[in-house]
């Protein structure tokens, strides 16, 4: 014979398993976030803005960068090119940082990359441009 389940028991059985859900979904988010930033089209770019004086000064020190916006549909990586808008913040301003990679004799290669500014929009600063429009 079957026996009835109590009410009680259906309830935290759902509040745990929604519990999982979330929390899966959460730690999702932060895998690819990881990946993304850990791909040299990222790490590369980022290094170059920092290397950079000018976006230094406008950006002010220290250059730190905040969490990518998986939702942002500028960002896409496929298995030949990659294109990621990098959020940063100085102490003096905000922006983001737009990378464009490539994968050439199997290894990535940064094609462009334009540090923008949050307070400043007209103002925008090639960092990295190998098609010689820098």
């Amino acid at each position: 014979m079957l026996q009835r389940i109590s009410y009680e028991t259906l309830q935290r059985a759902a509040i745990y398993g929604a519990a999982l859900s979330v929390s899966g979904c959460f730690l999702l988010y932060y895998q690819i976030q990881r990946n993304l930033a850990s791909g040299p089209y990222f790490t590369e770019a980022v290094a170059a803005v920092r290397a950079n004086k000018e976006a230094c000064a406008l950006l002010g020190e220290p250059v730190r960068v905040l969490a990518l916006r998986l939702g942002d549909k500028g960002n896409r990586v496929t298995t030949e090119q990659a294109q990621v808008f990098i959020p940063v913040r100085g102490s003096k301003s905000k922006g983001q940082i737009r990378s464009y990679a490539s994968v050439r004799n199997g290894k990535w290669e940064l094609d462009k990359v334009v540090l923008e500014l949050k307070n400043r929009p007209e103002k925008s600063i090639n960092i990295l441009d190998t098609h010689g429009l820098n």
